[in-house]
């Protein structure tokens, strides 16, 4: 499987491709991860959108990179994650 982009939606899929057991991944880009149109959003996840499937995404999301932090040590990477909280 060939997944072109490696931003944040490419990154998701790659990963919930593998979990899912599939073992033949390759994600390619144009420019290192991050550095396409999304990378100023990292580290804003904001759990509340304007749509229930939006919100569980997001939650989803959340509790994914609660994971990855927990288990950064299996995975060789560990991304940082904090929970600080927002006001708007």
């Amino acid at each position: 499987m060939v997944i072109v982009g490696a931003g944040v939606g490419g990154a998701s899929i790659a990963l919930h491709l593998a979990e899912a057991g599939c073992t033949d991944v390759l994600v390619i880009d144009r420019d290192q991860p991050t550095s396409g149109s999304t990378f100023h959003s990292a580290g804003l996840v904001g759990q509340l959108r304007g749509s229930l499937p939006l919100t569980r995404m997001m939650m989803h999301s959340v509790d994914l990179y609660r994971r990855l932090e927990a288990h950064g040590a299996e995975t060789g990477r560990v991304p940082g994650w904090r929970e600080v909280g927002s006001l708007r």
